[in-house]
């Protein structure tokens, strides 16, 4: 049986081939993608900076290895199981799954154990290429390990589509305040139409503002989702700090993203991350107690409508427009293809991209510019 895959032959450069796959094993899965996410965490492979979310034709992911081409590339499927080895029991053809399970291509031969479980009532959201249960299980994971609590001063640094959705799921916590962080004053207004209380653009005096909205306290949970220094070193500034020489009243602050851009680091953000002591909770997936319940959380979170990912998809391309797709994101281009920019137009949602038959998605918060 033969695939068809995107293959990365060069910085910037993906190639469309076909491929044979292999025999399927006894503990093999083979899953027909409707749907893959193309995440942030992509682009410093796209770049030719680091392959941070690698994967071999397995679907098996690798982090920090060495660039050697060519090589598979993208890591957030969801689709039909098409046949099951021996060994399988919890999985058959029909069944549909998620997860972090292969790269850009309509066919994947995964594990069991990577394969996230969607329940048949997700179409009442809608198409099933609209649930995407790998970043599901990063924002499930988010909300666990941050754990904010009643009466908790939260902020959310960058409101892109994990961001807001992020929003969507702590807003029935009881928090004192959910403060939303970005550069984007039209992402703030879609924050706040998904939980947010309070937005402050980044532009701003962001420390003064928060300690202002928080009485001098400083923020009890800080999630940091923009995957850059400059959110880090925000975080590190208006994270609530313990006493000298006590742990007690000590904030938190989630790192979910991944900081693959070459960026300078500032003494200062080592300083407040060194004497403010807050705890840090790495919040990827992978570092999950269970990534597969996790997942499946995510999964019945968004058939309920707790994190309407659906919403927020702006984006689509086919398998063979992929390269479209990661420039567009690379670059941070706001338009599409032979559409001039028009002063009156701008932006309604968070940007999302995913791809019917194996094109691809995007939940970076860039911005769709469409007509008014």
């Amino acid at each position: 049986m033969k695939r068809r895959v995107a293959v990365q032959t060069a910085p910037k450069k993906l190639e469309i081939v076909e491929e044979e796959l292999p025999r399927l094993g006894p503990d093999d899965v083979l899953v027909h993608n409707v749907a893959i996410g193309l995440c942030h965490s992509d682009i410093p492979q796209y770049l030719g900076q680091s392959s941070m979310n690698g994967v071999d034709r397995f679907g098996r992911r690798f982090m920090n290895s060495p660039l050697k081409y060519p090589m598979y590339i993208g890591h957030e499927p969801v689709g039909i199981v098409e046949e099951v080895g021996t060994n399988i029991k919890n999985l058959k053809p029909g069944d549909y799954v998620g997860g972090s399970m292969g790269g850009f291509a309509d066919y994947t031969i995964t594990e069991e154990r990577r394969c996230i479980p969607i329940p048949k009532t997700v179409e009442k959201m809608g198409p099933l290429k609209y649930c995407l249960p790998e970043p599901l299980t990063c924002i499930t994971n988010i909300i666990q390990a941050s754990n904010p609590q009643f009466g908790d001063y939260v902020a959310v640094i960058g409101c892109g589509m994990m961001g807001v959705l992020t929003i969507a799921g702590i807003r029935g916590c009881g928090a004192a305040e959910i403060i939303a962080i970005d550069m984007s004053e039209d992402r703030l207004e879609l924050a706040k139409k998904y939980g947010a209380t309070k937005c402050i653009l980044a532009t701003g005096d962001v420390d003064a503002e928060v300690y202002h909205l928080t009485r001098g306290h400083g923020c009890d949970v800080v999630i940091e989702i923009t995957g850059s220094l400059k959110g880090l070193k925000t975080a590190s500034q208006i994270v609530r700090y313990s006493e000298m020489f006590s742990y007690e009243g000590r904030g938190k602050i989630a790192i979910p993203s991944l900081y693959g851009m070459p960026e300078t680091w500032d003494p200062e953000t080592g300083y407040n991350l060194m004497y403010r002591s807050p705890i840090i909770h790495v919040t990827h997936p992978w570092y999950a107690m269970d990534y597969r319940a996790c997942g499946i959380t995510g999964v019945e979170a968004y058939c309920k409508g707790i994190l309407p990912m659906n919403e927020l998809i702006t984006h689509e391309w086919k398998l063979e427009d992929i390269q479209a797709g990661f420039d567009m994101m690379a670059s941070r281009d706001l338009r599409f293809h032979g559409v001039p920019r028009r002063r009156n137009w701008r932006c309604r949602r968070s940007l999302r991209c995913r791809a019917n038959q194996s094109g691809l998605s995007w939940r970076q918060p860039l911005r769709r510019r469409v007509p008014e």
